[in-house]
């Protein structure tokens, strides 16, 4: 009776799996009578394993009876692709530099860090939300993408108002497109207690051979650590993430007003509304 039971149980999570991938294969959705013929299942079989799945956040019922993956999950699937894709990155720049590493991925135009990693002292911002959103300006990896996004997107970025978190923060938009430029040109982006006294960073675009944006890696320290590291700290930074293989796309980047990387065209990062 036992293994009868077991058999059934496992029967039933390969369905369900079988299930999300269709719904993941299926952005328009599917319906439980496409689930049935598609699995020889019953109709009501069908129906249960779907409910089952919308029970559970993994999918959603919508009108007309098609049923979707529910945006939650699609992200959950996104953010866990991108900190196994991307952790050997993280996980190099921690060995390399000693210093606290970071990933942070654009979704749904939002910048978010899913990915850290660190050792008990290295320098950390206590409190700070893994959404970077109105701080964009003020924070090396929020710079990356200003940098990498079209004018239009910054400049609107920047008419709803450079927030100062420090003395030391950008609150200008001429000094802001001023320094997108440095990024662009030199790879890497920086703040020097630009969020938050003694809190410094250093950030990098990783882009695939197409150059398109994967993400933003980056290393935080204390102030001192910055003064007096820096330059050898970028120059790791830069060779981590191959700037030298995608070196062309400066010339590019800063050729004109709607200069932009190919992943980055018409999209617009945009800071959370309240």
């Amino acid at each position: 009776m036992q293994a009868t039971r077991t058999h059934r149980g496992l029967s039933t999570a390969r369905a369900a799996l079988r299930v999300t991938w269709l719904l993941a294969r299926a952005p328009d959705g599917i319906r439980a009578d496409q689930v049935a013929e598609t699995l020889g299942k019953s109709s009501s079989t069908a129906y249960n394993l779907l409910a089952s799945l919308c029970d559970e956040g993994v999918a959603e019922r919508h009108t007309g009876g098609v049923y979707r993956l529910s945006p939650a999950f699609r992200e959950t699937v996104a953010e866990e692709s991108d900190r196994h894709d991307l952790s050997g990155v993280v996980d190099d720049l921690l060995a390399r530099t000693h210093k606290r590493a970071y990933l942070a991925v654009l979704r749904d135009n939002e910048l978010r860090i899913v990915l850290e990693r660190g050792l008990q002292g290295m320098p950390k911002l206590p409190g700070m939300s893994p959404e970077i959103a109105d701080n964009a300006h003020a924070l090396a990896l929020g710079k990356v993408v200003l940098a990498l996004g079209p004018r239009s997107a910054v400049d609107a970025y920047a008419h709803a108002g450079l927030k100062r978190f420090t003395a030391a923060t950008i609150t200008e938009p001429d000094a802001l497109h001023e320094e997108l430029r440095r990024v662009r040109l030199t790879g890497v982006a920086q703040e020097r207690e630009e969020f938050e006294r003694d809190f410094c960073c250093l950030a990098a675009p990783v882009l695939d051979h197409d150059r398109r944006f994967l993400g933003a890696v980056g290393i935080s320290m204390s102030r001192r650590a910055f003064d007096h590291e820096r330059e050898q700290l970028e120059e790791t930074l830069r060779d981590v993430v191959g700037f030298q293989r995608s070196a062309e796309i400066r010339a590019e980047l800063d050729h004109g007003p709607h200069a932009h990387v190919t992943a980055l065209q018409g999209r617009r990062f945009q800071r959370r509304r309240p």
